[in-house]
């Protein structure tokens, strides 16, 4: 299996200057249109993943590889953060641990609630990484700013 494609900006070794043009227009041509993910999907499950969509494109704004491609994704988050939500909301009223009656007795076992907290926040990590919404791909996208910053300025005043 193939090593994953990193951005320019995440390139440890040296490249050509044709290189990294190549590099520059090839993450030009991955951008993709912006439109679809200015309407939250009608599917979300909730009130609060209709918040957190609006709150993410918002922040999205200056990310310009995140696109309409990654609404799915966004989503399928957005959905993931509300039933986190609801589930954390459970775990906080109930007790961790539970007793559930057997033919002998009872037993203890983790409540329900507590592995569904966890299986949201999963499917959150999952999701936040497929859009970049972790911290590593924000830091990777601020670099790739960072540098370009660097080398306007660069272009601009030549070494002083």
């Amino acid at each position: 299996m193939p090593r994953p494609r990193k951005s320019l900006s995440e390139q440890k070794g040296n490249l050509t200057v044709e290189q990294q043009e190549r590099k520059k227009l090839e993450e030009d041509m991955a951008r993709t249109g912006r439109k679809r993910l200015a309407r939250a999907p009608i599917w979300l499950n909730s009130k609060i993943a209709k918040d957190e969509w609006k709150y993410i494109v918002k922040n999205l704004k200056e990310n310009e590889l995140i696109g309409d491609l990654e609404y799915g994704h966004l989503g399928t988050y957005c959905n993931a953060f509300a039933d986190y939500v609801e589930a954390t909301a459970h775990c906080l009223e109930e007790p961790k641990v539970i007793e559930r009656p057997t033919a002998n007795g009872y037993v203890l076992s983790v409540n329900p609630w507590v592995d569904l907290q966890a299986k949201y926040a999963e499917q959150m990590r999952k999701a936040a990484s497929k859009c970049g919404l972790d911290i590593n791909s924000r830091l990777k996208a601020a670099t790739l700013k960072v540098e370009e910053m660097e080398e306007e300025i660069g272009n601009e005043f030549g070494d002083i």
